[in-house]
């Protein structure tokens, strides 16, 4: 039997770029999810998705 260590967990998501803040975010109610900009979808039908924030990992 072979052993591992989970030594801890990260988490990048459209709520936030750590496990607590997206936790946090999460049980709030918020969503990720919102409408994207015209110079990022250009002309496809789609106008919203989730996009990872750009911030540190640590916010």
């Amino acid at each position: 039997m072979r052993r591992i260590v989970i030594t801890g967990m990260g988490a990048v998501s459209p709520l936030g770029a750590s496990v607590a803040t997206s936790w946090s975010r999460l049980l709030s109610g918020h969503s990720g999810i919102r409408r994207l900009p015209d110079e990022m979808v250009g002309d496809l039908p789609a106008k919203v998705g989730g996009t990872v924030p750009s911030v540190p990992f640590w916010d």
